[in-house]
């Protein structure tokens, strides 16, 4: 043999030597990380052994154990080819690894190698292990569910959420305000070590808001806690939200935040009775008119495992005892994350029973009369073999927001939308989104909204609280009901708008703006207007297609389609009008962020308006509600299509009295620093109040003077008493407030050259109120 041939023996010898000892020391450390269940230092290990030459099958099936634990699924499948390896070349595996290789194929969408696996994992279990054989079929039962429900895919689009919302962590349970304004939702972060101690990860809340389609970017609601947090539901307003909070010993319940402008309240108890101390409460939803609370427990006395549940807002005002849903909704294995539609009909909610696919899917209920249906898979793809959680369908039926672990995400979970099929819009339902304003101002003030439904014998149907930085409230209603909407607002008299809710078949949109002023006379208050100006939408079929053509430009305008490429596509195949469609939706704007309440500009929008004087309303004239075991006295109730027709008549009603009367004049004098009336004008004034009463469209403008010695103030003051003077003569006499128009104008620059006594005088002179209210 040549030197040259021994000498490459000796390095192969030597080079083979160096892999066994790195692969002995990489598999014994791999084993030693293993043994702890330190699965994320044991895996490179493992493969360095691997990498290095090793066979063994229980080695390449310890490194597909350690893939297996991974918390996110795109890690999980990679251990099938290391499963795979250790079934063929192994003959001591355990049984279970074919059972863990069907899950992993599941996962993978490899529903025919996974039912194969599922099958052997059957045939090589002891019969006598019912657990096993029970295993077994639950797994083969949910891959003949996938096979079927995946080869019918139903008409959903699903869509990726954008990297500002998902990350490379995890992202889950959104939830939504029924308008879509508002989308809150849990995260799993790095531990920065700031808050706690010993948790890699910890979790936190986000929330994202929706101008005019566009997501804005996510802020951290600060929730200080030293446990588990997490969202837990939203109010359909947005206003309010359910939060999940862990404990020491306990495994979490259900809590209320606030929102005020872009602040939230601290926790408090969602409700008294709804939390137990041992077990766990981890989602909830209540419906629009807060009076019932779906929400998930695996508290004792359940089906197995956390079920659903509803309480019940009592006549007394407290918590009904909690209620299982029982069958068909709940079964043996888990239901969670119920969330009911705004229809107070329609209930979502996840569980990893009924005819699962796989993971955990979203199913969905109908009340018929007192009975749930029998729970529906909502199919493929909103439902995939993977994890699919925490749904939420906006009040028109045009959206849904859900988180899953499904292939092709970036982290753990993430957040995807869906667009619904145009049939699911059809839901008979009003929402009222409004703002009340204090006109003087351009401000919102405290209110209290109580809903009254007029059907029920007046009986109070649910109480809202406008958010008070910005005075936006949001009402959703079923169709064909009447309801009063008693209104209080800290500076003015409660007063009653009157809601007619058509019996339409499809969703309805309708935006309100109520303005208050008050009426004052000489710094008094002495009436209140309330100004209502309503911009209907989708009040008919026709106008239903612009409402999804709103949500179309959402989809454009928020970046979350590629309209560059979409573009192009129907530019090479000459679709014009294609292209003006796409156009329309870039240019498109969004009435419901932007909704223009100028009459004069946007012909859709409808004024009605109600001029209130308090010497008018008296308190037998007063209407009373019974409210929340109180009385509240409120002023008649508006009626807003009654109220602008008369608006409308008003404004072209002639006034029909003798021109002449509009001559009618007085001048009254007064001794100087004086303001009482003397009894020689009495003739006089008496002779207007004829004109008055024979004519209703007739009132008098009253204007008090001064001389000019003293200073402004001291003038203005007394131009006003010898005003209100005259003023209380009339209003003695039975004319009512509305009809006076009165005013102190102090000295005015004709006093200067005008005699002392010319100065300190009234006028007071008849006039057409019907012109005084078109001047105004």
């Amino acid at each position: 043999m040549t030197k040259k041939c021994i000498y490459l023996l000796l390095c192969i010898f030597f080079a083979t030597g160096s892999l066994f000892a790195q692969s002995n020391k990489s598999l014994a450390e791999a084993e030693r990380y293993f043994g702890i269940k330190s699965y994320d230092a044991a895996l490179p290990k493992y493969l360095e052994a691997i990498q290095a030459g090793e066979k063994d099958p229980l080695v390449h099936y310890r490194a597909g154990v350690c893939y297996q634990k991974s918390p996110e699924l795109t890690e999980q499948i990679k251990a099938i080819p290391y499963f795979e390896y250790a079934v063929v070349n192994g003959k001591n595996v355990p049984t279970t690894l074919h059972y863990d290789l069907g899950d992993l194929y599941l996962k993978d969408e490899n529903v025919p190698k996974a039912l194969e696996s599922f099958t052997t994992f059957r045939k090589l279990s002891n019969k006598a292990d019912k657990k096993a054989i029970t295993l077994a079929d639950d797994a083969i039962r949910t891959c003949s569910n996938a096979m079927a429900l995946m080869s019918v895919p139903r008409d959903f689009k699903v869509n990726y959420f954008n990297s500002m919302i998902n990350t490379k962590y995890t992202e889950y349970n959104p939830v939504v305000s029924a308008d879509e304004s508002v989308m809150a939702y849990t995260a799993l972060r790095p531990n920065t070590g700031k808050t706690r101690t010993g948790d890699k990860f910890i979790e936190e809340l986000y929330i994202s808001y929706n101008n005019n389609g566009t997501w804005t970017e996510p802020q951290q609601i600060p929730l200080a806690h030293e446990y588990n947090v997490g969202t837990g539901g939203i109010s359909a307003d947005g206003q309010k939200m359910i939060v999940f909070m862990g404990g020491a010993t306990d495994p979490g319940g259900l809590y209320q935040i606030a929102k005020t402008g872009d602040a939230w309240s601290k926790p408090a108890l969602l409700t008294p009775n709804l939390n137990t101390p041992k077990y766990l409460e981890s989602t909830a939803s209540i419906t629009p008119d807060g009076k019932t609370i779906y929400f998930a427990s695996d508290r004792l006395g359940g089906q197995g495992g956390l079920d659903i549940y509803k309480t019940t807002l009592l006549a007394n005002g407290s918590w009904s005892a909690p209620a299982n849903l029982g069958v068909p909704v709940n079964t043996k294995a888990d239901e969670d994350a119920p969330f009911i539609h705004p229809d107070q009909k329609t209930l979502f909610f996840t569980s990893n029973g009924h005819n699962s696919m796989g993971g955990r899917d979203i199913f969905m209920s109908k009340l018929v009369g007192e009975k749930w249906s029998s729970p529906e898979n909502m199919g493929y793809p909103v439902n995939t073999t993977a994890n699919d959680n925490y749904f939420t369908l906006i009040a028109d039926g045009t959206r849904a927001y859900f988180s899953s672990d499904r292939k092709g995400g970036h982290g753990g979970q993430d957040i995807y939308y869906l667009d619904m099929p145009a049939s699911s819009a059809d839901i008979p339902l009003t929402m009222i989104k409004g703002k009340i304003l204090n006109a003087e101002t351009g401000k919102p003030m405290p209110t209290k909204i109580y809903l009254i439904d007029n059907s029920t014998g007046k009986k109070l149907d649910f109480v809202y609280d406008p958010d008070p930085k910005t005075g936006n409230y949001l009402v959703i209603l079923p169709p064909s009901k009447n309801y009063d909407m008693v209104i209080e607002s800290e500076g003015f008299l409660p007063y009653t708008l009157n809601i007619n809710i058509p019996n339409q078949t499809y969703f309805y949109e309708l935006y309100q703006m109520i303005n208050l002023r008050t009426i004052k006379q000489f710094d008094v208050v002495v009436g209140q207007e309330v100004e209502v100006k309503n911009a209907f939408y989708d009040t008919d079929q026709d106008v239903k297609a612009d409402l999804r053509k709103t949500h179309e430009a959402k989809l454009v305008q928020g970046g979350n389609v590629d309209v560059y490429d979409m573009m192009l596509d129907l530019m090479a195949s000459g679709d014009k009008e294609g292209i003006a469609y796409l156009t329309d939706l870039i240019q498109m704007k969004n009435p419901i962020e932007d909704v223009n309440f100028n009459e004069k500009e946007n012909s859709r929008i409808e004024v009605a308006s109600r001029t209130y004087y308090y010497d008018e309303s008296d308190e037998s004239k007063f209407e009373q509600k019974k409210i929340d075991g109180k009385t509240i006295f409120s002023l008649p109730t508006f009626s807003f299509s009654e109220e602008a027709k008369k608006l409308k008549e008003q404004g072209s009603k002639k006034s029909t009295f003798d021109k002449t009367s509009l001559t009618k004049f007085v001048k009254i004098y007064f001794d100087a620093g004086k303001s009482d009336l003397k009894p020689q004008y009495s003739a006089q004034l008496d002779a207007l109040l004829t004109e008055l009463s024979k004519f209703p469209d007739l009132g008098v403008e009253i204007s008090g003077f001064a001389s000019a010695e003293g200073s402004e103030e001291l003038n203005r003051e007394i131009s006003n008493k010898r005003a209100i003077a005259v003023l209380d003569y009339f209003n003695h006499k039975g004319v009512v407030r509305r009809r006076i128009v009165a005013k102190g104008y102090g000295a005015t620059q004709a006093a200067a050259t005008a005699s002392k006594e010319e100065g300190r005088r009234v006028e007071v002179r008849v006039v057409d109120l019907n012109a005084s209210v078109e001047k105004k």
